[in-house]
């Protein structure tokens, strides 16, 4: 297998369209590395730079320590696994998962070995003999995650290939190519927007926005120590609630003042937030990290109730914010009536509205 580095790799499509500026990272051999963003942050490009179908404008792409920024797809010995599955329609499922060796130019016998191979090790032997047309989408998926492994190639790359499958066989195929990834042991490089597949497939995970990272890091550094405002709303379901706040000192301690509620802060907190006394800040917690209690501090009105069945986010009115609360279990609240909070002090999280940078 390989490893991959990309070095202030920037892409500029005419007139003057920056799709990524200076991105750089390394992915370690064998490891299940993850782009996560919204649509036209610079994911896909990123990807097709690594597959040298785009060339950058500026930077490096290294492969296993060599430079390839200038070599031919072919030539790179990755994979790639479109959104589209791209099967050829006119060849059966066989056919398909053989083709990349033909163009090798393979003995046969050898193609067939490798062919059965991959298709019991994705569960599709049999069905080797039918055509695209005839396979539901999970099937086609599996052909086309077929046909990238039967080469055994130094890098996987994969640009959304789950996001056409509904929402049960998705989370199936989550488990499965988290699964054989390890099993084989083939460094990849997935791209998503979906924040719940980056959580539970990644080794680390790189946030992008505007064409760069924002952070990289393993699940839990991004969910619990997100460098920036953008990160911390972009991870976690639901969404992490942000307030604006005024820090301010009363009576030898430090407070959040915020719309019909203020909220004391610990002295090891304080400590670290005394230069910005006076400045006006954005409060984030998450949903879980809320808990409705009568001996809390903050009071709201309810809004909305959500059941999830083994969950309700219950949304209430905060000021001039609602505000997600995820409460464990089936709950039925009043939309009208008042509730109390009690915020988990210790995980929230305090942000620079001028420039999205953490402060805690």
């Amino acid at each position: 297998m390989a490893d991959v580095e990309l070095v202030g790799v920037t892409k500029i499509y005419p007139p003057n369209v920056v799709a990524l500026d200076n991105v750089s990272f390394h992915v370690r051999d064998g490891e299940f590395f993850v782009l996560l963003g919204p649509s036209g942050c610079g994911k896909t490009t990123t990807l097709r730079i690594i597959a040298g179908l785009e060339k950058p404008t500026r930077g490096r792409v290294y492969i296993d320590g060599e430079d390839v920024t200038d070599l031919p797809p072919r030539k790179r010995d990755v994979a790639m696994v479109f959104q589209t599955w791209a099967l050829y329609p006119h060849m059966t499922v066989y056919e398909n998962i053989a083709f990349p060796l033909r163009l090798r130019k393979l003995p046969e016998h050898e193609i067939r070995r490798k062919v059965v191979e991959v298709a019991k090790m994705l569960g599709i032997a049999d069905l080797l003999d039918r055509y695209p047309r005839q396979l539901s989408g999970g099937q086609q998926q599996r052909v086309a995650l077929a046909r990238a492994l039967v080469r055994n190639p130094r890098v996987w790359l994969m640009d959304e290939p789950l996001s056409n499958l509904d929402a049960l066989l998705r989370v199936q195929m989550r488990a499965e190519l988290k699964r054989l990834q390890k099993e084989l042991g083939i460094t990849t490089i997935y791209v998503t927007h979906d924040q719940v597949e980056a959580m539970t497939m990644a080794d680390r995970i790189a946030v992008m926005n505007a064409g760069r990272i924002l952070q990289i890091g393993s699940p839990s550094e991004v969910y619990h120590r997100p460098r920036n405002r953008f990160v911390a709303g972009f991870i976690g379901s639901p969404p992490m609630n942000f307030i604006r706040v005024e820090l301010a000192e009363e009576g030898g301690s430090l407070v959040l003042r915020g719309e019909g509620f203020r909220l004391r802060l610990p002295r090891e907190l304080a400590e670290r937030l005394a230069g910005y006394v006076g400045r006006e800040l954005e409060l984030g917690v998450r949903p879980e990290h809320i808990r409705i209690a009568r001996d809390g501090d903050v009071e709201a009105e309810v809004y909305v109730v959500e059941p999830l069945g083994t969950e309700t986010i219950v949304n209430v009115r905060l000021g001039g914010s609602v505000v997600k609360v995820k409460v464990p279990g089936e709950a039925y609240f009043e939309p009208g009536s008042r509730v109390r909070l009690s915020l988990d002090v210790g995980k929230i999280h305090l942000f620079d509205p001028r420039t999205g940078e953490a402060l805690l």
